[in-house]
């Protein structure tokens, strides 16, 4: 019974998201893209550079046309982003050797921003399937592979669990406006939060388990429903990437002047 209601909430997720999913990329060119810009967003430390990186990623997110995801993302950025801004501008107020600057808030913001927009992509368009195929054809060690399908695989399953927590909260009559949070935040905490806490544990094991209901094993031989193709838009893809990472540093280089400094 168990193993069965996994693998209808599994496959019932995947099915969701692979009628509107961006197919056009292999998972592969996506999975490269994303350690490309991780890398860069370390590397690149000034205003000039993170927003090259970070225009380029946000087209790049915009394709998958998944928009109210990418809103609700933001959301929770731009609000963590307003609180470090208040209470950095306070202690500046309060410690006048330590002033208040934008760049200097604004570039591990920035970072923040740019591994959203690549990690969003591939986190909604890929399927779980597919993900361990890609990890495991890297020869990746069992222990890397599993836990890191696993945890791309979480974000799109959290969201649901989110949605699926707000409207029982609805049902239940309660009203979840951003006013009525701030009012009652102790109950907000019991009510949404706590929940959402105890979802998580759960899907995470549901997670690794059904990646082992697949067929998974530390030294099985695992054989894809379905293999990827490379194609010449994955190709382009990653070139382009090679590129946007390529005019950050130079941005970094040329124009970084005081700013270029690791925050």
């Amino acid at each position: 019974m168990q193993a069965s209601s996994i693998n209808k909430r599994l496959m019932g997720a995947e099915a969701g998201r692979g009628d509107t999913a961006d197919t056009a990329f292999d998972v592969r060119s996506r999975m490269i893209v994303t350690l490309l810009c991780s890398a860069a967003t370390v590397a690149v430390s000034s205003f000039e550079g993170q927003g090259v990186l970070f225009l380029a990623s946000f087209l790049y997110t915009l394709s998958v046309r998944r928009y109210r995801a990418l809103f609700i993302a933001y959301a929770g950025l731009s609000v963590m982003a307003g609180m470090a801004a208040l209470f950095t501008f306070g202690i500046s107020a309060l410690v006048p050797s330590m002033p208040f600057t934008f760049r200097g808030l604004a570039v591990p913001f920035l970072r923040g921003a740019v591994m959203l927009n690549v990690v969003l992509p591939l986190a909604l368009t890929c399927r779980i399937q597919e993900l361990l195929t890609a990890l495991k054809s890297m020869r990746l060690p069992f222990c890397i592979y599993i836990p890191g399908a696993v945890m791309i695989r979480f974000i799109p399953t959290f969201m649901n669990d989110i949605r699926q927590v707000a409207e029982t909260l609805k049902i239940r009559g309660y009203n979840l406006s951003f006013g009525e949070m701030f009012r009652h935040p102790l109950m907000m905490l019991r009510l949404l939060f706590t929940p959402l806490l105890f979802r998580s544990l759960r899907t995470s094991e549901e997670l690794g388990i059904a990646a082992e209901l697949k067929g998974l094993e530390a030294g099985g031989r695992f054989v894809p429903f379905r293999s990827g193709a490379w194609t010449g838009r994955d190709t382009a893809l990653v070139l382009l990437a090679v590129i946007v990472a390529a005019l950050a540093l130079y941005c970094h280089v040329t124009w970084g002047g005081e700013s270029a400094g690791m925050r």
